[in-house]
């Protein structure tokens, strides 16, 4: 069995980014937009929105590249976590866990 996903998409907005002071690892979280590949005539395009989180990128690359707007590709993999509700329902998260991430040259459309 395989969980391998490949995505390119838009960051809906900049990358919320934490650094934990005791072992120095850093954690960007973002949502990408991935346009569908068909649209049916007379609709706009439509889109997916990802959760992203990806462990320890570079300070640098945060900076340059994970802006609002900016078209990345993303390698990794879907991870699904439960957790209780303040109304002790079960809240499911589905994030994509990223093990690489790569800046495009494609400009803003």
């Amino acid at each position: 069995m395989m969980n391998i996903c490949n995505f390119m998409g838009r960051l809906t907005q900049d990358a919320n980014t934490k650094t934990f002071e005791e072992n120095s690892k850093r954690v960007s979280k973002f949502t990408i937009a991935v346009d569908r590949n068909f649209v049916k005539e007379g609709e706009e395009r439509k889109a997916d929105f990802f959760k992203v989180v990806a462990w320890n990128l570079p300070e640098k690359f945060i900076n340059r590249w994970l802006k609002k707007g900016e078209l990345i590709g993303v390698t990794g993999r879907m991870e699904t976590r439960s957790f209780k509700g303040n109304d002790q329902e079960d809240v499911f998260i589905t994030e994509l866990i990223v093990d690489h991430v790569y800046p495009t040259n494609f400009k803003k459309e």
